[in-house]
């Protein structure tokens, strides 16, 4: 059977002037967020060794969400300026978050929107070391395969303060990579020098200021404790549900592989739109501020054609995707996929 023609909703969701961007609001909301960061990483300077912990986790959900602002950025959903768009962007991710704009672009606008759950294709459904099924598993080398069979049952959540570690190292690969094989561009400059602005400003001179135990030890904390806040906020999204291994060829494979995540209005709002994940995956330059009047409006025209939508619970679905690395590494894939076509 053909999909429905998405043009109807989405001339529907822009009628209701949901594509319209939020620009103020989102500069109003990086400012509260940034002064919030600035406010915690001062007072680190000067409470008691007790409250620290608690200043460094504020720190981190304050980073975490600036950091996703630049992912409206990267889908143009932050303004209707493409060079605003773009300023976003690079000063959330290679200057504030370390991770190359470039790099983000490619592993999440074109691999993890374009193929999402397909293996080979989706990075995010196998946060490495760990896999998406048994076929992965057995063509792993032999001590990532100890890894994955000591550790994946329960051990994503220990394994994720090293995530950002990662994704730099990858981001920095990446970046050399696209140097070789696309030639210099006066984007990738900017990324560069962006990305080593970053750890001078993180790192460097708050050890040249305050000591080497103070820059690279907060630093340390912070964006550990950020790789967790990514998988609390991105796996429950995706990790549960069905691989694909032959995706189909029209938009109804997001609604396949997406479900919204239903949350506290105040947690909501840390989570800049990706608690609503499919109407983001059908529509990502839909601003976050929109999301919640457009879920309301695609799942009644997805439910009134007999399509598939989900929506639940927060916690059930962080369930659903921890059960599902339980089990994922001992599984073919074909008894994770729901073959469509």
């Amino acid at each position: 059977m053909d999909a429905p023609d998405l043009g109807e909703l989405r001339a529907e969701l822009r009628a209701a002037g949901l594509f319209e961007p939020r620009e103020a609001r989102n500069w109003g909301k990086l400012a509260v967020l940034a002064a919030a960061l600035i406010a915690c990483l001062i007072g680190i300077a000067h409470v008691p060794w007790f409250v620290i912990p608690v200043l460094i986790f504020a720190a981190a959900v304050f980073s975490t969400s600036i950091a996703m602002l630049g992912h409206e950025g990267s889908h143009k959903s932050f303004s209707a300026s493409a060079a605003r768009n773009t300023v976003i962007q690079y000063v959330t991710f290679p200057l504030f978050s370390g991770l190359s704009a470039l790099y983000w672009r490619d592993k999440h606008d074109r691999q993890h929107h374009g193929h999402p759950n397909v293996p080979d294709r989706d990075p995010d459904i196998k946060p490495w070391p760990f896999v998406s099924c048994k076929e992965d598993h057995l063509s792993a080398p032999a001590f990532r395969r100890f890894i994955i069979r000591s550790f994946q049952s329960w051990g994503v959540w220990l394994w994720s303060p090293l995530m950002a570690l990662g994704m730099r190292r990858l981001s920095l690969h990446f970046l050399v990579t696209h140097r070789r094989q696309h030639g210099f561009s006066w984007l990738w400059a900017l990324d560069v020098f962006c990305v080593l602005a970053h750890y001078t400003l993180w790192m460097v001179m708050p050890s040249l200021i305050w000591g080497p135990l103070i820059g690279i030890g907060v630093y340390t904390a912070v964006w550990g404790l950020v790789g967790p806040m990514l998988v609390l906020v991105f796996a429950p999204a995706h990790i549960g549900l069905p691989l694909v291994l032959d995706p189909r060829k029209d938009w109804v494979h997001q609604l396949d592989t997406t479900r919204n995540l239903e949350l506290p209005r105040i947690v909501s709002w840390f989570f800049i739109g990706l608690d609503y994940q499919v109407e983001h995956h059908l529509f990502p330059k839909i601003p976050h501020q929109s999301l919640p009047r457009a879920a309301a409006i695609t799942s009644a025209w997805c439910r009134a054609r007999g399509l598939p939508y989900k929506s639940v619970p927060y916690l059930y679905a962080l369930g659903d995707a921890s059960r599902w690395l339980h089990r994922a590494w001992k599984v073919p894939a074909v008894q994770l996929a729901r073959q469509s076509g």
